[in-house]
């Protein structure tokens, strides 16, 4: 059973021990029964409170102290299964965490976030936004986001490069890296990008579910 089942079941459990014990301490009082009766029936109380504390005590215990940035549902408070995680979901989280760098992806490209060697980003995403730049190229297939290509700077392209060797797909990156090469021949490019957002999808769903230990909150 997975934890957040886990964390169902003990608090189911404890909320039914809580009611029975409530109960069993109102019968106690006004069963007009023998005195070890009413003793037993309070011990049998006791426990049921001792169980609910238990239960409630393992419930919370499980409660999800460290969000993943990926799997964490603001709604219900807790991770979701990583097998209930989308690509829709990881796109739109990764455009949550591109914006702590600029305020639109355009701008990440013509003000060259990415020419910054000291940039504080941690390792595990670089390779997600590698593959969410290009992505977005093609999802987009705009004509200001292929300006933006073809401007590119010689470091931003190699972070995007850099990042994708980290995720060691060097096919991928031999074909972003001979589109580049000056003169950059951003037809070849938006042709490619385009005809692999499937790909990109896949790459980047992969990537996160492999190393889905790895993003805490952020």
């Amino acid at each position: 059973m997975d934890r957040n089942k886990l964390k169902i079941v003990f608090g189911a459990a404890a909320a039914f021990f809580l009611v029975v014990s409530i109960v069993l301490f109102i019968l106690g009082a006004v069963l007009n029964v023998g005195t070890l009766i009413k003793v037993i029936i309070f011990i049998m109380a006791a426990i049921g409170l001792v169980l609910t504390v238990a239960l409630g005590y393992f419930a919370i215990l499980m409660m999800d102290k460290d969000p993943n940035y990926f799997l964490y549902d603001p709604k219900t408070r807790r991770n979701r299964s990583v097998q209930g995680l989308t690509f829709q979901i990881i796109n739109a989280r990764m455009n949550r965490f591109l914006s702590n760098y600029a305020s639109s992806e355009g701008k990440i490209w013509n003000d060259r976030v990415f020419d910054n060697p000291y940039i504080d980003m941690p390792d595990e995403f670089k390779p997600l936004v590698a593959y969410k730049l290009l992505y977005s190229l093609a999802e987009k297939d705009a004509e200001a986001g292929w300006n933006c290509l073809a401007n590119a700077s010689d470091a931003t392209v190699r972070f995007i490069c850099d990042g994708l060797v980290a995720n060691n797909d060097d096919k991928f990156v031999a074909e972003i890296e001979k589109m580049m090469a000056h003169p950059v021949n951003i037809n070849a490019a938006r042709d490619y990008l385009v005809r692999n957002k499937t790909y990109m999808q896949a790459k980047m769903k992969k990537y996160v579910v492999d190393n889905i230990e790895l993003f805490g909150q952020v």
